[in-house]
């Protein structure tokens, strides 16, 4: 792969699966990395972004994958859910035919049909003494992927979006599914952990609507700024103050951007090439 490559625009995905509001909870940033860092020039719901009438999931996730797989390159999209289970759920497959098998078929995992089961066949392994999180959960302070709170969306982001994207020719997921140059290469995401690697930004406290919380997100805002992150209006400023899915979109992105170069080139190990890996 070319190191030298840099992306022509950057997504950021805060991604909802919401049965009725996936498209109202989903916000994406699409970006334009410039000598200065990273110009926010769209920031908003996906049903906006797609120009959709609908926010129900099954409308709203195939058309995000499309979007974003047919995308001209070099570009790159962070997308905010676990890529992938603990290992073990793989049985002897490798990641891309575990992903290309569902929604029907869950590696080792039977008689998943939804979230919760999902949830359950996941748990059952855990107290059969299996891990239920990856190494790099346990690496940026992760959710367990099938874990109650965010099982849903697992279950959807990678039967409905990461498939279709594997899919499509010139998309990379790396460290899963490498692909030679690349014109979009998708990378898991993790806001939380963002906020972590940067200067005066928190982690946690910026997610509800008091006024604290508020003043948390705009906290973190500057953060970006600081980081050399860019919004083109100040209705995208307000987006990412008023919103926490907006501010994670646009951190999202911004991990996207600086992990790139990183995530095209780098050496890994067995288990991130089977359970993926979040760049933060």
């Amino acid at each position: 792969m070319n190191a030298e490559r840099t992306p022509e625009t950057v997504y950021g995905v805060d991604f909802s699966a919401a049965a009725t509001a996936a498209g109202a909870s989903t916000w994406v940033a699409r970006c334009v990395p410039d000598d200065d860092g990273l110009l926010v020039r769209e920031l908003a719901s996906a049903a906006e972004f797609l120009d959709l009438d609908s926010t129900a999931r099954e409308d709203v996730l195939p058309a995000l994958a499309d979007r974003l797989g047919g995308v001209d390159g070099p570009a790159v999209a962070g997308l905010d859910f676990p890529f992938s289970l603990p290992a073990w759920t793989l049985g002897e497959d490798d990641w891309t035919p575990f992903v290309a098998a569902t929604p029907e078929r869950w590696g080792v995992l039977d008689g998943v049909d939804d979230p919760r089961d999902l949830y359950d066949a996941v748990t059952a392994g855990g107290e059969a003494g299996k891990p239920l999180r990856r190494a790099t959960d346990d690496d940026h302070g992760g959710q367990d992927p099938a874990g109650f709170r965010i099982k849903t969306q697992t279950y959807y982001g990678i039967s409905a979006v990461l498939r279709r994207l594997v899919a499509r020719d010139g998309v990379a997921v790396p460290p899963v599914h490498p692909v030679e140059d690349p014109r979009l290469a998708v990378l898991e995401t993790y806001p939380a952990a963002a906020f972590d690697r940067l200067d005066g930004a928190v982690r946690t406290g910026y997610k509800k609507g008091q006024r604290r919380h508020v003043a948390a997100r705009r906290r973190n805002v500057e953060a970006l700024r600081a980081a050399g992150v860019r919004f083109a209006d100040d209705a995208a400023v307000d987006c990412a103050v008023a919103t926490d899915d907006a501010l994670d979109a646009v951190a999202a992105a911004h991990a996207a951007a600086r992990n790139y170069p990183e995530a095209l080139t780098a050496e890994y190990d067995e288990d991130e090439r089977r359970e993926a890996r979040i760049f933060a």
